[in-house]
């Protein structure tokens, strides 16, 4: 499995899971209501919808902030290894520089530094050295492709019943009651993914007019 598609299937990186299926659940019973309990009750189906769209909403927010991670150049961090693993390089690269910085650390102990003020004193040079060259943003912004898996396993789930209702010459309510919510929350998770990406390019463009 190639790094993209293991990074689609991460499911489980979506954060408060909970507050999504329970918006979910509430849209189907609108719907439900809508439907079948009380067609005749637009108010109450409309309080429903709007109540569960504030919930995803709210999720959409609490969701991306839970992402945003402080940039490990700007951690204080006294143990080189665990430093380097947090960069973002790759496993030749972070072992380079592990190496080298460890080397530095021994060539300042042997100039009179002792082992914490070199560590540190190691570890700081790199962090301005690289914010000056990278321009290095404070906060780590999440890619986010958990969010095509999701929206993946809600589009495969909702075709599958499509094509069965109508392969098999059904016609029920209660699959339309599945089958609504499955699309709909389709369609706002992708929404949700490109809001998310449209963020992060203000994020980028605000902190280059900032730094440049």
């Amino acid at each position: 499995m190639n790094q993209s598609l293991r990074r689609i299937m991460s499911l489980q990186e979506i954060s408060h899971g909970w507050l999504l299926l329970l918006s979910f659940i509430l849209f189907g019973f609108s719907f439900y209501n809508d439907r079948i309990i009380d067609p005749i009750d637009e108010w109450g189906s409309s309080i429903g919808y709007g109540i569960s769209f504030a919930i995803a909403a709210f999720w959409g927010a609490i969701n991306y902030i839970s992402h945003i991670r402080i940039n490990a150049m700007y951690k204080k961090e006294l143990d080189i290894g665990i430093y380097v693993q947090q960069l973002a390089m790759s496993k030749e690269d972070q072992l380079e520089l592990q190496t080298y910085l460890e080397d530095y650390v021994q060539d300042l102990i042997t100039q009179g530094f002792s082992k914490e003020d070199a560590t540190k004193e190691a570890i700081n040079q790199f962090k301005v050295k690289e914010i000056l060259s990278k321009n290095t943003m404070l906060f780590n912004l999440h890619a986010h492709f958990y969010l095509i898996g999701w929206v993946a396993i809600l589009f495969i789930t909702f075709i599958l019943l499509w094509f069965t209702e109508h392969s098999l010459n059904i016609e029920s309510d209660y699959l339309l009651l599945i089958e609504v919510p499955l699309f709909v929350y389709c369609l706002g998770m992708s929404g949700v993914f490109l809001l998310y990406k449209v963020i992060d390019s203000i994020f980028y463009q605000k902190y280059k007019e900032l730094f440049s």
